[in-house]
């Protein structure tokens, strides 16, 4: 993924299958729609990317950060196992956007939710 994609992917706003976050400090509500995505039609959940303006402005991105995302997605119930995609943002030096994309409810799969962790 590039930020050409990300940027494709924003073109049209927010929707179903679409949900921006500005930082990881909105981890917690992020799980809550990775959770939805995974008991829906799935969907792509970007952190780094101002949700009223599109404005892409990515954040950056520490062992801290990749701990605590990995702590988040640990959460989630059953286990989900999904790399994060870090793009580079130009505008921006050192700073990435972190994308992720679930995958649909499949029939036979018990519903998932964030767990404790």
């Amino acid at each position: 993924m590039t930020i050409d994609d990300i940027k494709a992917l924003i073109a049209s706003d927010e929707s179903r299958i679409l949900e921006l976050k500005k930082t990881t400090g909105e981890l917690k509500d992020g799980m809550h729609t990775a959770c939805a995505f995974l008991n829906t039609d799935g969907g792509c959940l970007i952190f780094g990317v101002a949700p009223r303006s599109l404005k892409i402005i990515g954040q950056q991105v520490t062992d801290d950060t990749k701990r605590e995302i990995a702590q988040a997605l640990a959460g989630l119930e059953p286990a989900y196992d999904i790399p994060p995609i870090y793009v580079d943002v130009p505008e921006y030096p050192g700073n990435k956007v972190i994308a992720f994309h679930f995958n649909g409810w499949e029939w036979g799969q018990k519903p998932y939710e964030r767990g404790a962790a």
